[in-house]
């Protein structure tokens, strides 16, 4: 679903809201006035946040395959670079795979070294895709094809972008609304030097 920046802050200011005591008339007029500030710089945190633990099928996703030109290999692996706002890939795989990536590794990885070797290697019954970014250029090395394969060709590809307000709006998906209201107000409520009012936010979270 799209909500309004406004329609985000108001709702984060309500939960703040529900743990100030009408006597704290410092703390309300902090909550009506420069707490909003806070709440519109702290919303990209905050949806990440949640994003990060959340169901890939909950996001927001991206089809980029008809974008995205590989670049072969001899050996039948090969290299597409990504778009530059990509922040999760979900999906990707090749034509003539048989069955696509979801879970991607990096440089970091045991299996890494194993791409490097013909044998270990991953292949079309269990291909492996590697993420990398070079001087802020995204890319994913995928492994592989039959080497006789002279077209490569992406099926596939599919990502989560980097939460960015399309003009006032955001892309979140409804259940997942409430815990980015949350999370937003504890971030807020941790800048504002109170945290015990920051982990009551938290402990609202319940999956």
């Amino acid at each position: 679903m799209e909500i309004t920046v406004d329609d985000l802050i108001r709702r984060v200011k309500t939960n703040m809201e529900e743990l100030i005591d009408e006597s704290e008339e410092s703390i309300v007029l902090s909550v009506g006035i420069s707490a909003e500030q806070y709440i519109r710089e702290k919303l990209p945190d905050a949806i990440l946040s949640v994003f990060a633990s959340a169901p890939v099928t909950e996001l927001p996703q991206t089809d980029c395959a008809s974008s995205l030109t590989p670049e072969r290999r001899s050996d039948g692996s090969g290299r597409v670079w990504l778009p530059a706002d990509v922040w999760r890939m979900t999906e990707f795989c090749m034509e003539g795979w048989l069955q696509p990536v979801t879970s991607f590794i990096d440089h970091t990885s045991p299996a890494y070294e194993l791409q490097f070797n013909p044998y270990t290697r991953g292949g079309i019954a269990f291909p492996v895709c590697i993420l990398s970014n070079e001087a802020g250029q995204k890319s994913l090395d995928y492994y592989s094809l039959p080497p006789c394969i002279e077209n490569h060709r992406v099926k596939t590809a599919r990502y989560v972008a980097y939460p960015r307000p399309d003009g006032d709006k955001y892309e979140i998906a409804e259940a997942l609304v409430p815990f980015v209201c949350y999370t937003c107000a504890a971030l807020v409520f941790e800048i504002l030097g109170q945290p015990d009012r920051a982990a009551s936010m938290l402990r609202s979270i319940v999956r």
